[in-house]
């Protein structure tokens, strides 16, 4: 399934990770550059145990990537989630 998550923060960023591991499509969208050029790099924005070995792994096998685009992850996306504690699209 392709998956959108909004929000790349501590919830968001897990929850992409996982969904890829489990062999989703999945897009990462925030509106912060920094978190989307970290985890497109296989780094994780937010600091928690093992994700950066999962980010990578994804990254690498192309189920998980990041973007600032909303519309771009609408329209690629069978299912969205928003995970930010407020909304900003």
């Amino acid at each position: 399934m392709k998956i959108s998550v909004y929000g790349l923060g501590y919830v968001g960023s897990v929850s992409a990770v996982c969904l890829a591991a489990l062999g989703h499509e999945v897009i990462g969208v925030d509106t912060n550059p920094m978190k989307v050029d970290m985890m497109n790099a296989g780094r994780s924005p937010v600091i928690e145990a093992g994700l950066d070995d999962l980010i990578a792994e994804g990254v690498k096998t192309g189920r998980l990537k990041a973007i600032n685009g909303a519309s771009e992850a609408i329209h690629s996306s069978d299912v969205s989630f928003d995970l930010c504690w407020y909304t900003q699209w």
